[in-house]
Formats: C-alpha cells, sequence, structure tokens
C-alpha cells in the first residue's frame, strides 16, 4: 500500500488544531489513504469577510502550498484528488463488485450516473453547497492544497455572517503519493 497513514493524520491534526476545531471532531471515513473529518471551530480569529483568505493563511502555516482552484493545475489536481477519494470510498462501502467511478462534465450526467449506481466525481459539487449555504446567510471558504510529503488538501469552513452559532469545518487529507495522475498534471517538472 502507497504512503502510511501517520502522515495522513499528523497532518490532519495539525490543520484542526490551527482552527480549533480538532477536540471533537469526527472522521467520516478513515482509510489508509483518505481521511475526512468535520468538526467545529472554537477559534475566535475566523475572517468571516475573507473566509478563503483565512484558510489560505491556516495551510500554510501548516506547510502546505495552496493552489488555484481556477488554475490549469489547480483543475487537474482536484480532479485527481476527487479520483483518489472517491475510489478510496468505493473500497471502503462496496462489498460488491466494483462501482464505476467517473467524473461529471454536464448536469444531465449526474441523474443518469446515480440511476446506474455508479461513484460521481464532481469536483466543483462544492460550488453548489458553498451557494446554498450563502443563501441561508453564512460565510463560505474553502481551499484546496499540496503538502511536501505528496498529501493533496481540500479545507472547507462556513459559519453564520452574524458571527452567532457554530463554525463548521470540514477537512480532506488524501495520499496521492505513487497515484498515476491526470494527464499534464505531472508536467513542469513534477
Amino acid at each position: 500500500m502507497p504512503g502510511t497513514p501517520v502522515h495522513i493524520h499528523r497532518l490532519a491534526r495539525q490543520i484542526m488544531t490551527e482552527l480549533d476545531a480538532f477536540e471533537g471532531s469526527k472522521p467520516l471515513l478513515d482509510d489508509v489513504d483518505v481521511l475526512i473529518v468535520r468538526g467545529v471551530s472554537r477559534s475566535e480569529d475566523w475572517d468571516l469577510e475573507d473566509l478563503t483568505g483565512y484558510l489560505e493563511q491556516v495551510l500554510e502555516k501548516c506547510g502546505v502550498e495552496v493552489l488555484d482552484p481556477e488554475s490549469e493545475e489547480g483543475r487537474r489536481f482536484i480532479e485527481t484528488m476527487g479520483q483518489v477519494v472517491a475510489e478510496r470510498i468505493q473500497a471502503q462501502y462496496s462489498e460488491e463488485e466494483p462501482v464505476p467511478v467517473r467524473p461529471i462534465e454536464e448536469p444531465g450526467q449526474m441523474v443518469d450516473a446515480a440511476a446506474r449506481g455508479e461513484i460521481i466525481i464532481d469536483p466543483l459539487g462544492f460550488e453548489r453547497v458553498r451557494r446554498d449555504l450563502e443563501a441561508m446567510g453564512c460565510a463560505v471558504g474553502y481551499v484546496f492544497g499540496r503538502s511536501p510529503e505528496d498529501l493533496g488538501v481540500f479545507l472547507a469552513a462556513w459559519a453564520d455572517r452574524s458571527g452567532v452559532g457554530p463554525k463548521s469545518v470540514e477537512l480532506v487529507v488524501a495520499n496521492l503519493k505513487g497515484v498515476e495522475r491526470v494527464e499534464g498534471e505531472a508536467e513542469g517538472g513534477d
């Protein structure tokens, strides 16, 4: 098996601790190559006017290079990370023959893929969630990054703009070491 869970857990703990969200956090998936954790932050440092900027600072403090999700490199990274996460979810929960995993490129494909029981990779799925949360009055931010140990990171956070109520955090850390990358991602001297 590629990678070690120790590196994944160490980075996840560091990020959640920096957000003051480690205590009481719960793993949604704890696999050898992917850890998904949800928690509630008690930190008073959140900048609700620039939550994405705040999350970028948190990742940088933890030694994670922040990637621009709009750049070509960022899009390839998101697709690669989405594929790894979907495959690990499939391996964790699928007791029968493998379920096809594929990216969704058009809205109509979502219904068709779900009807066939496929695992759907929707790297921009959080964009829809973000719009819904913002419509309910929440500040929302998310960032993607890569650690020097070739761990992929997705960090999302949301809270009521009034500052009242919980400050929610969701973190995905995935081992990308040894993973065949989406075509073109390894270009540029990786």
